[in-house]
């Protein structure tokens, strides 16, 4: 029964792929678990890590959010700016925060009080948090705090720092995860008219997962400023559609309603693991992204047709054993 529920759940095609993709790596690049190679790939990732769990709360909802990396990297260049501006990095990491909230409200009200369409309003504030963006920062540049800097880039007991504190993050995750808000935005995500006539405030719940998602997009770009140790008005431009691919790889629907965090970050890290991958073997800059890409699709493809027969699978498994407990009872 254990074992069932462990391959039906509709993160484990995502949790095969990025096995199947560590594998790889490590045939590729034997050194791979070693500390100093596990310290650059945690910290290289460990922004996009944070911010597909964003993009799960927008998409479990039915909605989706187009301005996770212009929210990431505002986040950053503006804690740049504070960092210049002689601000401690207490203060920094509040602020960063404060703003990440105001970001997922600004989008929570287009699209949970507004009724905007959640691809053309978060589009369009895309665009916004861009500009702002480009007018505090045009070019890379600027400097965090040495110390929080080195802080992320070490290791404790041969663990890298990034790793142990996206530990962290996963626990607050868990936290979510088991709250009766989860409950009640999987069910808005599922069937939202239904959701409406069973009394559930539908609007607010999609206000709060935009709200949310932009705590973590905050997170991400604190994590990305501390890891870089600099600002980039452009550097997480890839992760809105990284999120995305990753969330969808990770068994997280479209449709909203069915998937978890847990399911969006295996498929963040094979979506990684696809990128070193590429740049390990030596392939030219020139085809990395179409190889890549074809990576991606393929692995969309296995995850979307694995999931068809999980859950047909499944279903056969519940009206079979539905036909045995009729007939024993007859």
């Amino acid at each position: 029964m254990m074992l069932r529920q462990v391959w039906s759940h509709p993160s484990f095609p995502a949790g095969v792929l990025a096995v199947l993709a560590l594998v790889f790596a490590l045939s590729v690049n034997p050194g791979l678990l070693s500390t100093g190679s596990m310290i650059g790939w945690s910290t290289s990732q460990l922004g996009l890590w944070t911010a597909v769990l964003g993009q799960t709360l927008a998409l479990m909802g039915r909605g989706i959010d187009l301005s996770v990396g212009a929210g990431v990297s505002l986040v950053n260049v503006a804690a740049i700016a504070l960092f210049e501006a002689g601000w401690p990095t207490a203060g920094v990491i509040v602020a960063m925060l404060i703003l990440g909230l105001l970001i997922g409200a600004a989008n929570g009200a287009l699209i949970g009080w507004l009724r905007l369409n959640p691809l053309l309003a978060t589009f369009a504030t895309s665009f916004v948090l861009l500009g702002l963006t480009l007018q505090i920062r045009s070019a890379p540049g600027g400097s965090a705090p040495m110390a929080a800097v080195m802080f992320m880039n070490g290791a404790t007991w041969g663990i890298p720092n990034a790793m142990l504190v996206f530990v962290l993050v996963l626990l607050l995750w868990g936290l979510v995860a088991r709250s009766a808000f989860w409950l009640r935005l999987r069910a808005t995500g599922a069937d939202p008219v239904r959701a409406w006539n069973s009394g559930l405030p539908t609007a607010r719940i999609k206000v709060m997962s935009y709200v949310m998602a932009g705590f973590f997009t905050a997170l991400s770009g604190l994590f990305v400023t501390f890891c870089v140790g600099a600002g980039d008005p452009l550097f997480a431009q890839p992760y809105t559609l990284l999120t995305i691919a990753g969330a969808v790889i990770g068994g997280v629907s479209l449709g909203g309603g069915t998937g978890s965090g847990y399911g969006a970050v295996l498929g963040a890290v094979f979506v990684g693991l696809t990128s070193d991958i590429a740049l390990g073997i030596g392939v030219s800059p020139f085809w990395q992204q179409l190889i890549v890409g074809c990576v991606l699709l393929t692995g969309l493809a296995v995850v979307v047709r694995a999931g068809r027969w999980l859950k047909a699978k499944s279903d056969s498994t519940v009206t079979r054993s539905a036909f045995e407990t009729k007939g024993k009872a007859a």
